[in-house]
């Protein structure tokens, strides 16, 4: 039994334990081996031998290609993480030893009243500690500041300090010119290029985006021994719209540049007996350029489309002569009123009229055969408004409506646009009274076609024009307030408890009507005056030179500039001899304060005092500050006369 179960089991597919053998004594022999089943073996050798066989293949023929493979995609990413991570130690090693090598502080201060930063390193009774920059050198250096924002400053090399993010960068600029200043966008809201002066008293520029240099050493001041070096480069180089213009002070030549090469767009040239300035009017991201040249009681305007077209060069007897809406200008030119568009296009003509005293986007106000009239574009008939007097001098129109009249609490008052205008001055510059104890007149023409004359009750030698601005840095609804406002007289559009608008960052204001502004604009009572204990003498025919100077080195911009300039320049050329003293945003705060929600981050008011003399004066020079602008600004200019 047990030998049958022994042959069956080698024809078994399961391979059991074998039974041991028994010999004749019947003990289990252990040197005799069981008997095995070797087919099993052989299979799995065979089975070896053939995935050999086929690795060996996969080898000679396959692995090359999968190389091949590795080589053009695998390995060029192996390069370039071995790049990356060869580059990561670079540039830690650099960061690892300048926070070693930073030994010292650099301290920047700020105005303790408009808590702008101040490039003076030296603290004083009006300035306040902002900040400290980790520095190499212990004797490092602020060259310019820009608002709140940005320090331009001198270590072991030129840096650019981020207030917000509290980095700096160091540019590839030189570290080794005499004066820097940082340019910003016609909005003030982002840093463009830096200008420099270099030893030889040659000018460059350095365009901040591209981290390139322009111009370098091509211009040359013209330095006059009555203004320092600081004020003349100051208003060298100037951001115009898309470009950059060179004009300083004392220059026979301006120019527009070129931001991205060296490439002159428009030159011109001066001469002793008058001024040139560029100005550019933003509207929706496109231009219009002008360049204003003053000379004597004259003047000349040259307006540029968008493209840089000649769209008008006629001279013109008052530069202020031009109006504009969202989309289009309008420009006095000779008798007539021509509207063109961004591109340059006339769009229409309008006149011919005598003697024009002010136009507006939708009217035209002229003196004819000793009349004062009226005339909107679109209609054919003109409105005679008064008698006219040559000694009259037109100051202001703006239409009132019903509610706004109601708020006023004149009721009786109609509908209408309402037109001012004042007495000028007599030999000692004094205001022309018209015998019945005011200083002005008022019209309206009504929405019914009626003339109606109201006396103006408050002098009219009080606070004139000022104006403001709001540059917020998104679409926003602003409201300003006054802190006394029974001071005010005139206001456009009407002011009526506060005025609310809504601000594009480009300045553009639309009322709840979507009536659009460019600016608030007030006159207020003559409250305060200034003693003139320091201030400037300024002879008539050095006035376009000392308004450009000054006005730069205060912070105002080419727009706000131009329209200082083309206001008060009439009143300096006609006195001659002037005392002048500018009136900043401290003192103008304290006379009557500005409420404006939300709070701007930036301020400034600017009010000139204007007195005629007779003869030289000494006066001890006003230091004037540079403002910066930084987030929402803020800007208000107006002046006196004496």
């Amino acid at each position: 039994m047990e030998n049958e179960e022994v042959k069956n089991d080698n024809t078994t597919t399961e391979i059991n334990e074998p039974t041991p053998v028994k010999n004749d004594a019947g003990n289990e022999n252990n040197n005799i081996k069981p008997v095995k089943n070797n087919n099993w073996i052989i299979s799995l050798l065979i089975i070896i031998i053939i995935l050999m066989a086929a690795g060996l293949v996969y080898l000679l023929f396959f692995d090359k290609s999968r190389d091949e493979v590795k080589d053009n995609n695998t390995q060029e990413v192996e390069k370039e993480n071995e790049k990356e991570e060869e580059s990561s130690k670079v540039e830690e090693e650099p960061q690892e030893e300048q926070e070693v090598e930073k030994k010292y502080e650099l301290t920047v201060y700020r105005d303790k009243y408009d808590k702008e930063l101040t490039d003076d390193n030296k603290a004083s009774s009006d300035t306040e500690v902002a900040f400290k920059i980790a520095t190499v050198n212990k004797d490092a250096k602020v060259l310019d500041v820009y608002g709140t924002k940005y320090v331009l400053y001198k270590d072991d090399a030129l840096y650019l300090y981020d207030v917000k993010n509290k980095k700096s960068e160091k540019l590839s600029l030189e570290d080794n010119y005499v004066m820097y200043k940082l340019l910003l966008d016609i909005n003030r809201t982002k840093l463009v290029g830096i200008s420099y002066l270099k030893s030889n008293d040659t000018v460059g520029y350095y365009n901040y985006d591209k981290k390139i240099k322009l111009y370098d050493g091509k211009y040359k001041l013209t330095i006059n021994e009555d203004i320092d070096k600081e004020a003349e480069f100051i208003g060298a180089f100037e951001i115009v719209g898309k470009y950059l213009s060179y004009a300083p002070i004392y220059t026979p030549n301006i120019y527009l540049l070129n931001n991205e090469k060296e490439k002159v767009e428009i030159s011109y040239k001066s001469n002793n007996d008058s001024s040139y300035a560029f100005g550019a009017y933003e509207y929706n991201g496109k231009y219009f350029y002008s360049i204003f040249n003053r000379f004597g009681d004259g003047g000349a305007v040259k307006i540029y489309s968008n493209s840089l077209k000649l769209i008008t060069d006629k001279e013109i007897s008052d530069v202020n002569m031009y109006s504009y809406d969202k989309n289009y200008i309008y420009l006095k030119d000779g008798k007539s009123i021509k509207k063109y568009d961004i591109e340059g296009k006339l769009i229409s003509t309008y006149g011919p009229y005598d003697n024009i005293q002010d136009i507006d986007s939708t009217f035209v106000l002229y003196v004819e055969n000793s009349a004062l009239y009226l005339k909107y574009y679109d209609k054919n008939e003109a409105i005679k408004i008064c008698d006219w007097n040559d000694d009259y001098n037109f100051e202001f129109a703006s239409y009132y409506d019903r509610k706004a009249l109601n708020d006023l609490d004149e009721p009786n008052k109609p509908e209408g646009l309402y037109i001012i205008f004042y007495y000028g001055y007599d030999e000692h510059g004094d205001a022309i009274r018209d015998g019945k104890g005011n200083y002005g007149i008022e019209f309206c023409y009504t929405s019914d076609k009626q003339v109606v004359e109201f006396p103006i009750k408050h002098e009219m030698g009080g606070r004139a024009k000022p104006v403001l601005y709001l540059y917020p840095t998104k679409e926003t609804n602003v409201t300003v307030k006054f802190e006394k406002p029974e001071l005010l007289t005139t206001t456009y559009p009407k002011y009526i408890n506060s005025w609310n608008v809504k601000v594009s960052p480009n300045g553009d204001m639309y009322d709840k009507d979507g009536k659009y502004y460019y600016a608030l604009y007030w006159d207020e009572k003559r409250y305060s005056e200034t003693d003139f204990k320091e201030g400037f003498y300024v002879e008539g025919k050095d006035a376009i030179k000392f308004l450009e100077e000054k006005l730069t080195i205060i912070g105002l911009s080419d727009k706000e500039r131009n329209e200082f300039i083309m206001y008060w320049l009439p009143i300096m050329e006609a006195n001659k001899k002037n005392l002048v003293y500018f009136e900043l945003t401290k003192e103008r705060e304290n006379s009557n304060k500005l409420i404006i929600t939300p709070k701007p981050d930036s301020l400034l008011r600017v009010s000139i005092h204007i007195k005629k003399v007779n003869e030289k004066v000494n006066i001890k020079e006003q230091k004037l500050t540079t403002f910066n602008r930084n987030g929402f600004v803020a800007v208000e200019w107006g002046g006196m006369t004496y």
